[in-house]
């Protein structure tokens, strides 16, 4: 699937500053809505890894680094809200921008995502360059508080 046209000779083109290979982390049980993403930040430079869950993203979580982590809200076997409160109890030492995806922006969920260190919630139909943009944001002005690192290392709590 090629978004808005790009073909791969397209992303040689993309400007050197998005070429950060930094490693995205994309949980959602819609494979469609997450290889649309994945295309959109593929094509800005970065690397993506995918899970279908948040039980899934755990399983990523131990076996590979990432910097930034981006999840769905609603989803099967775990939601996107209680995935993020136990990468934040397995991983507390580590410090990872976390972006929220969902389509119930009531003031309790916006309230459970900030509490568990969320940096921003985007409500669905989600943006897709508005999102992009977050993303390059945070790794411009480098809001990691250190290199990713191997989470799967520090789990053996």
């Amino acid at each position: 699937m090629k978004i808005l046209s790009m073909s791969p000779h397209s992303r040689k083109q993309t400007p050197s500053k998005f070429l950060n290979k930094d490693r995205i982390l994309l949980v959602d049980d819609d494979q469609l809505h997450r290889a649309c993403l994945k295309e959109f930040l593929e094509c800005r430079g970065y690397v993506c890894s995918e899970a279908g869950n948040g039980v899934e993203g755990l399983e990523v979580l131990k076996k590979e680094s990432v910097s930034i982590i981006i999840t769905d809200n609603n989803m099967p076997e775990m939601d996107g809200l209680t995935f993020i409160e136990r990468v934040n109890h397995d991983y507390a030492q580590e410090i990872l921008p976390i972006f929220l995806i969902t389509g119930d922006l009531s003031h309790p969920v916006r309230l459970r995502a900030f509490k568990n260190g969320v940096n921003r919630v985007f409500e669905k139909p989600l943006d897709f360059q508005e999102l992009c943009h977050a993303v390059d944001w945070v790794t411009k002005f480098d809001l990691h508080t250190h290199p990713p690192t191997k989470l799967a290392s520090n789990s053996a709590r």
